[in-house]
């Protein structure tokens, strides 16, 4: 049978063209050619698997949600929309435009004189934005983060007298728990900023999502009480 197929009409054909000098070039120029192409094609389909899963894992994107915070001190319950938050804390309720803290009392609002703004910043978009660019390992069922200590701190606390060099010698640790590639916890070791500016605390604080992209606007009915004030 290898006989027959040796001397067919084609495997003559073949033979002849290979024998040509300039046809046998061009033969294996278009033979890489084709597995140049082939090797394109491939790479762009792993390099778009691969971004469809970053877009699915990654919400980065949490234009609105409902959300608990809870650390040794303090535990608040809260809705965010658009950057603007109402939230309670020991009873009291407060609304955030996204300048200044309002103490709501019923119909009455005012300002919340002395609030720590550092309470609403430790948002999914500001762990997305200290966690986007770091390798991440696989613990517990979350993906684990060692973030520099000093990323943080530029990023939360901007006005610090925390002396960086000490800082840059130490990192915080966060976890992101995912449900079907929709995050819905986020648990942080402050530990080592807690520890490096002298406060008495765990450390620990942990940020429970619900209604991911799914909450009304409630800003309008709070931003018309501070208009009427």
């Amino acid at each position: 049978m290898f006989k027959k197929i040796k001397e067919s009409e084609a495997y003559n054909k073949y033979k002849e063209l290979k024998e040509n000098p300039q046809i046998s070039a061009a033969m294996s120029l278009g033979v890489w050619l084709l597995l140049f192409i082939i090797i394109i094609v491939f790479t762009r389909g792993i390099n778009s698997n691969n971004s469809s899963v970053k877009e699915v894992n990654i919400s980065s994107k949490f234009n609105n949600y409902e959300y608990t915070y809870k650390n040794d001190d303090i535990t608040v319950f809260g809705k965010y929309y658009n950057k603007k938050q109402v939230f309670t804390i020991l009873n009291n309720k407060y609304y955030y435009n996204g300048e200044n803290v309002y103490i709501i009392n019923g119909e009455e609002i005012s300002i919340a004189q002395d609030f720590d703004l550092n309470i609403l910043k430790i948002t999914p978009s500001f762990v997305e934005e200290l966690t986007s660019n770091l390798d991440y390992t696989e613990v517990d069922g979350s993906k684990q983060y060692l973030v520099p200590l000093v990323n943080f701190i530029n990023l939360y606390d901007v006005d610090t007298a925390i002396d960086l060099s000490v800082a840059s010698n130490y990192n915080i640790i966060i976890q992101k728990f995912f449900k079907n590639y929709n995050l819905y916890k986020i648990v942080i070791d402050l530990s080592n900023y807690y520890n490096i500016n002298n406060i008495k605390n765990s450390g620990k604080l942990s940020i429970y999502l619900y209604d991911v992209n799914k909450v009304n606007n409630f800003t309008l009915e709070y931003d018309k009480l501070i208009g009427v004030k």
